[in-house]
């Protein structure tokens, strides 16, 4: 039979791997998500009360029913009351949906994290990726140290185009090979060698001098922002992806409340490259959906401009992170001011109600390249989204 990942059709306890997404506004049904389809990634474009929040809510709680964990970046507090009950069911509630929520608080944790506070669960990150996993990989090998030099060429000067910068960037990228090979290990082991540079290591004239320079600017780095490879719980994707036992699934809140809109993208994409190399040793096997990754005010982190330090990081998960069943899910309700390629690389997607003349001409015309319209979006009520996946034509629900 045609695979159909968008369908409508009862829940029957659980029988299908699907979650629930809303009732179709025309017949009442119930539509649903494959898991394996939130694999393929997912985009909600929605304003404020649209609605847009509550639906992100209700997508990790349905996924961690299935034992699916999440990680979530909060930029704003709004998705930490993951972890409390309603205060009163919410309008629209099925009549099994008491029972669901039961279920998810006995069976699921929520953790809070809280980078920059350190009263709460501070967290740091090293910069350097695991090359130990993608060693045996050539292309592997070349993506994750991409990812490397993206996040340490800011902090090292050498992110311009002069010639100086892109010789510094090349002694960075030759350097950081060098030590994978070499055996890799720790950033602080990585400053040693950057200290005394093998000749071997670089073809570049005096590169020792620069590897030297370079190294001196990413120390100066990590006595400047304390989250830089500094102190707090270093971040194990494991341990946030991972329930205690006696739980069937693990809700990670990564709140970014504790850092300043400067520093977030820098933050995330160190959160990314450990994700990253996370998942190509913990492929999804024999089941449609190894974890969820959502990114809310998705438009702060990675806008059409400029560039940010998350960018990198965030497209290779995009395009590649579904080889390994994780889910994407990128939330903004400012679709015009997010990198085109992060909406392009979104199967499913949601357009909730939106009021800017320009924000609705966007998802507009993304709705028509999908065979859509979207032309009540200015009108729509809270909680009402468009839904178009892949072979499944645009459709107004109800969440």
């Amino acid at each position: 039979p045609t695979h159909v990942p968008l369908r409508q059709e009862a829940s029957a306890g659980g029988r299908y791997d699907v979650v629930p997404v809303g009732r179709r506004l025309d017949t009442g049904a119930a539509l649903e998500l494959r898991l394996g389809m939130l694999a393929r990634h997912t985009a909600v474009f929605a304003g404020s009360g649209s609605g847009k929040t509550v639906f992100l809510r209700r997508l990790v709680e349905e996924c961690a029913l299935h034992g699916v964990s999440s990680i979530v970046l909060d930029s704003n507090n709004d998705l930490a009351r993951l972890g409390d009950p309603w205060p009163a069911p919410p309008a629209g509630w099925n009549a099994d949906d008491p029972g669901k929520a039961a279920r998810y608080f006995a069976e699921s944790e929520v953790v809070v994290w809280t980078p920059g506070r350190s009263r709460g669960r501070p967290l740091s990150f090293q910069p350097l990726p695991d090359f130990a996993a993608v060693l045996d990989d050539r292309d592997e090998l070349e993506s994750a140290l991409g990812l490397a030099v993206a996040s340490l060429a800011p902090r090292a000067n050498v992110s311009g185009d002069t010639a100086k910068a892109r010789k510094g960037k090349a002694v960075l990228r030759q350097a950081l090979e060098h030590f994978a090979r070499s055996g890799g290990g720790g950033f602080p082991a990585f400053l040693g060698m950057l200290a005394a540079l093998p000749f071997e290591a670089s073809r570049i004239d005096r590169a020792d001098i620069i590897a030297a320079e370079l190294g001196q600017l990413l120390t100066a780095a990590t006595i400047n922002d304390p989250l830089f490879a500094g102190d707090g719980e270093p971040v194990d994707p494991a341990r946030l992806l991972t329930p205690s036992a006696g739980r069937r699934a693990r809700v990670s809140v990564v709140s970014l409340v504790g850092l300043n809109e400067d520093a977030r993208p820098g933050f995330v994409s160190r959160l990314q490259m450990a994700l990253f190399s996370w998942i190509k040793r913990n492929p999804a096997r024999d089941r449609p959906l190894t974890g969820l990754y959502v990114m809310d005010e998705a438009q702060a982190l990675v806008p059409a401009t400029p560039k940010t330090e998350a960018l990198a990081s965030t497209l290779t998960l995009a395009s590649q992170a579904r080889k390994y069943g994780l889910g994407l899910v990128f939330a903004t309700q400012a679709p015009r001011g997010l990198h085109n390629q992060i909406a392009g690389n979104a199967t499913t997607q949601f357009i909730g109600r939106l009021n800017s003349p320009t924000q609705i001409s966007v998802v507009q015309a993304l709705a028509r390249a999908r065979g859509g319209r979207a032309d009540r979006v200015g009108r729509l009520e809270t909680g009402q989204f468009y839904a178009v996946s892949d072979g499944v034509p645009e459709v107004l629900i109800r969440t």
